[in-house]
C-alpha cells in the first residue's frame, strides 16, 4: 500500500507543480502554445486510434500479402533456389 500512497502523492505533486507553473510562470503566449500543442496531440492520437481501429480492408491485406510473397520469391530466386 505504501507504493500506491507514494504514487498518489507523487502524482499530486506533479499536478500541483504543473498548475502553479502554468498559472504563474508562463506568459499568455506560452499558454496558448501549450494549448495548441495539446489540441494537436489529441488530434494525432485520435487519428492513430482510428487507423488502428479501422485498419486495412481484407482486399488490401490480400494485395499486401501477394506483394510480399512475390518479393520473397524473387529474393529466393536471386539466391539460386
Amino acid at each position: 500500500m505504501k507504493v500506491l500512497e507514494r504514487l498518489a502523492l507523487g502524482m499530486g505533486l506533479v499536478v500541483v507543480s504543473v498548475t502553479i507553473v502554468y498559472r504563474y510562470v508562463l506568459s499568455d503566449e506560452q499558454r496558448t502554445a501549450m494549448r495548441e500543442a495539446g489540441v494537436s496531440l489529441r488530434g494525432a492520437i485520435e487519428e492513430v486510434s482510428d487507423t488502428i481501429t479501422n485498419g486495412p480492408t481484407k482486399a488490401e491485406e490480400r494485395e499486401a500479402a501477394e506483394r510480399n510473397r512475390a518479393s520473397t520469391a524473387k529474393q529466393w530466386e536471386a539466391l539460386g533456389y
